[in-house]
């Protein structure tokens, strides 16, 4: 072999046909092809709940000339029409009216395919959430076969493609997921093949699910007066919204009597100032998951810190946790000034490690809060 080149080996390997199964191709490369073994053709259709009446006549006014209302539908009751045959009105029983749309196979497939190159490695080639990526993920990312979601800021079941899309778009803050800049075309597809993966009967395949958009963000009545919404939100979190019994309280015990006006030798929880690790909804491979609550001066918040953003989150409360819904329980005024007193939080101690060292240690070392 010592009179033999390089250049000549290679000439003689490739007359033989060897040198083309030693080099790498694009169909070698793992990056740019699905796992061997895993199909990414989906070969049927599937009808999904979609939103009611109110959403067509929102995206009538979007899409003039898609949608058409028929008065004449439903027993006189009307309902939209589609010109582009996607949405379909139906009746289920006598006098019960939904609205589904057809999820063709060809658009399922093109969502998988995105699915698998730009999510799965977190949420499961499967949507099961347990991909290679989430063994080493706390909390998990989501198993899009429980058909819950905790960021989207929706009160209904769940939430409508727009609420999805603005999850995917801006991403969850502190998490490897992050802010996706695909097309609209290529996330709406997504979208589809991730409701197809709810169960029989259950998520976007039950249709007596509620489909419904992100909270509306009424009128700040404190916009002009932040520090008197600052003080009425303090007085919200520890007294009427209770919020220190997940969140860490940021009062003393004796302080916390006295918003809550409760008796003399009242007692708490231990640990006030730290926030309480909670049971959720959430499984992965049929085993239920914890949900640590942010401590508001410390921990990143997932959807969105603007006084905006934290007024939609208290609102809608979080799916699947021991967040619940606040609007309805709690006048509109307080959910704001819950959001000002949170946004102060965060201002005034996430990320100033000085300040928060004086406001939590302060806290922590009292005599009733050791």
């Amino acid at each position: 072999m010592r009179g033999i080149s390089w250049q000549g080996l290679a000439v003689a390997f490739g007359a033989l046909g060897l040198l083309t199964s030693l080099q790498t191709s694009d169909d070698d490369n793992p990056h740019a092809r699905a796992p061997r073994g895993v199909s990414l053709v989906v070969t049927e259709g599937a009808y999904l709940r979609a939103p009611g009446a109110d959403w067509f006549a929102e995206r009538a006014k979007a899409e003039p000339g898609r949608f058409t209302h028929d008065a004449t539908l439903a027993g006189g009751i009307g309902g939209w029409v589609d010109a582009k045959g996607e949405y379909w009105f139906v009746e289920m029983e006598e006098g019960e009216w939904v609205y589904n749309q057809w999820a063709s196979p060809e658009r399922l497939t093109a969502g998988r395919r995105d699915f698998v190159q730009f999510c799965s490695s977190c949420h499961g080639l499967e949507g099961d959430g347990y991909g290679r990526s989430a063994q080493h993920l706390r909390p998990t990312p989501r198993s899009f076969q429980q058909n819950k979601f905790k960021f989207t800021k929706v009160i209904a079941d769940l939430p409508s493609d727009e609420a999805l899309l603005a999850v995917i778009r801006r991403g969850l803050a502190g998490t490897p997921m992050l802010p996706w800049d695909l097309s609209d075309v290529q996330l709406l597809d997504i979208i589809q093949y991730i409701k197809s993966l709810s169960p029989e009967e259950s998520g976007w395949r039950d249709v007596y699910s509620q489909v419904g958009d992100a909270i509306e963000v009424t009128e700040d009545p404190w916009v002009d007066i932040k520090e008197r919404a600052i003080v009425r939100g303090r007085e919200v979190y520890h007294g009427a919204a209770s919020c220190h019994l997940c969140h860490p309280g940021y009062v003393t015990n004796e302080e916390l009597r006295v918003i809550r006006k409760d008796p003399e030798g009242t007692t708490y929880r231990e640990n006030l100032t730290y926030p309480a690790l909670k049971d959720s909804e959430y499984e992965v491979l049929g085993r239920a998951t914890k949900v640590m609550p942010p401590d508001f001066t410390w921990h990143q918040l997932r959807a969105g810190i603007t006084t905006a953003d934290l007024f939609q989150t208290i609102a809608s409360g979080i799916k699947g946790t021991a967040m619940p819904q606040w609007k309805g329980a709690l006048p509109d005024e307080d959910l704001w000034a819950l959001a000002h007193y949170v946004e102060d939080l965060i201002v005034s101690y996430k990320d100033q490690r000085p300040e928060r060292s004086a406001f939590m240690g302060g806290l922590r070392t009292s005599g009733d809060n050791r």
